[in-house]
């Protein structure tokens, strides 16, 4: 019986919904014209060709004739060029991006009112009434944020300030717990600004979508691997949730950026690869008790990717999905918690 031999690799430029609708498509990025007017998903099986700026490279804009030049052989040896950034651009449906800047934005209200969101955490202070100084300053903005006599044109200045202020402090940090109250304060006061309602707003900045991704990068990448010894179980599972919380909320808040501006995201493996505790009812837990010594540790069938979670509630295998979770699987996979399968009381993982 002879063996069919294999099909060679297509070099079709055209993203698949074009190909399959056996349109034009004019190879945009993230999406093509037909795709962003439909608001469908635009995908590609080749990556179109990108704009550059270099004369000589060979490459022209997207939809345009490729014709490379003759060149005199060089006699330059050969050089190993910088590895492309990999990102994933996706765009979500405006219900998704509305229920994501709700959400970021209810932080600063609700930390204004108890000290405590899905990132930050009272209990790890000794008292609630003695924060870190970033925390401290940071609360005082919120409050004045969630006045309803509240002018953007006193208060976004101020935000501004202590922004820039935050990010000087957080480079000359002495612990890395200071470095956490800064980083937490930072993205507090981010959620006020990137996200506020103001006309005279500026469009799309890269440099703040930068800065929210070099600030998870730092704390990751400067995050201890062993936590003292004197902190209680359910204090050093809150310390090191909150590492976690701030690195994740940090991300989703660069993607709500990029959606509220340009109507579509931009993700990298990095993200998807952040570890998630998927025992998020813990986070609410009052006091140490008898039994958070053994509730506390972190058994290693707890502990999946950002990726395996929001798959696993996309799946239906999550009971109860907390609002965290909502928005996570928001931001990671553009779909509502109405959307996805209720698992059956014996079907469902977690």
């Amino acid at each position: 019986m002879a063996v069919d031999a294999p099909k060679p690799p297509t070099l079709r430029r055209s993203c698949q919904a074009c190909a399959r609708g056996k349109r034009r498509c004019d190879q945009r990025l993230p999406r093509c014209s037909r795709c962003l007017t439909r608001r469908i998903d635009c995908e590609y099986v080749n990556m179109p060709l990108m704009v550059t700026s270099s004369s000589d490279s060979g490459v022209s804009k997207a939809g345009q004739t490729f014709q490379p030049t003759r060149k005199a052989p060089s006699t330059r040896p050969p050089s190993i060029r910088p590895a492309l950034p990999l990102e994933i651009a996706k765009g979500y449906p405006p219900t998704i991006i509305a229920f994501l800047v709700t959400g970021m934005q209810s932080y600063p209200c609700a930390f204004a009112q108890n000290l405590k969101t899905h990132f930050i955490h009272p209990d790890l202070w000794p008292s609630r009434s003695t924060p870190p100084s970033p925390i401290r300053e940071i609360h005082t903005l919120c409050k004045l944020h969630a006045q309803p006599t509240r002018t953007s044109s006193t208060l976004l200045p101020l935000l501004r300030q202590k922004s820039s202020s935050f990010l000087r402090q957080i480079n000359h940090s002495i612990s890395f717990e200071e470095m956490l109250a800064i980083a937490q304060a930072l993205l507090l006061a981010q959620c006020m600004l990137i996200l506020a309602e103001d006309p005279s707003a500026p469009s799309y900045s890269e440099a703040i979508s930068t800065m929210l991704f070099n600030l998870g990068q730092k704390l990751w990448q400067q995050a201890p691997t062993q936590l003292p010894r004197s902190l209680s179980p359910r204090k050093a599972w809150l310390f090191a949730e909150s590492v976690r919380r701030t690195i994740i909320v940090g991300f989703i808040l660069r993607s709500v950026y990029s959606l509220k501006k340009r109507n579509y995201s931009v993700r990298t493996p990095f993200v998807d690869s952040l570890p998630f505790d998927v025992r998020t009812a813990l986070w609410d837990e009052d006091g140490d008790t008898d039994g958070w010594s053994v509730g506390g540790a972190e058994p290693l069938d707890s502990m999946v990717s950002l990726h395996q979670y929001s798959s696993m509630m996309e799946r239906g295998m999550v009971h109860g999905i907390s609002d965290f979770g909502g928005l996570i699987l928001a931001a990671c996979k553009g779909r509502a918690i109405d959307g996805v399968p209720y698992p059956p009381a014996n079907g469902y993982r977690y």
